[in-house]
């Protein structure tokens, strides 16, 4: 088959516990499977950890579901501040598409929820 499949996310463990059985079957078809988290979310680490704790938790489970470890991306921006850096991140999703060309795209949409939610309480 060899369709790239992207996984979008926005923080660093929503996509292998959203998609993480989509992951394997792709991967186990003999697709290239791309992963791609937004943030590695530092802010939100508890004091006592690694700041780059997520980091390697992501790392450590793509290896273990088979994705390449060139595959995988994380770019970092900061969390809860995705609104800040939406042309970057437009501008950075325009380069994976060009540069994948993915046959499928997976995103996390509880982030979609949470964002439609909380505009539309702010509009009350």
């Amino acid at each position: 088959m060899n369709d790239n499949v992207l996984i979008l996310a926005p923080h660093t463990d929503d996509g292998e516990l959203g998609c993480g059985g989509a992951i394997a079957k792709y991967l186990e078809e003999g697709n290239n499977v791309y992963y791609v988290a937004f943030s590695s979310c530092q802010d939100s680490i508890p004091e006592g950890y690694p700041k780059d704790i997520l980091k390697h938790e992501l790392n450590k489970a793509m290896s273990c579901l088979g994705v390449e470890r060139d595959h995988v991306r994380i770019l970092d921006y900061p969390v809860r501040r995705f609104g800040e850096f939406r042309q970057n991140i437009l501008d950075d999703m325009i380069k994976l598409n060009r540069e994948i060309n993915p046959s499928m795209v997976f995103r996390h949409l509880q982030e979609i929820y949470t964002r439609i939610i909380m505009l539309s309480q702010k509009k009350r």
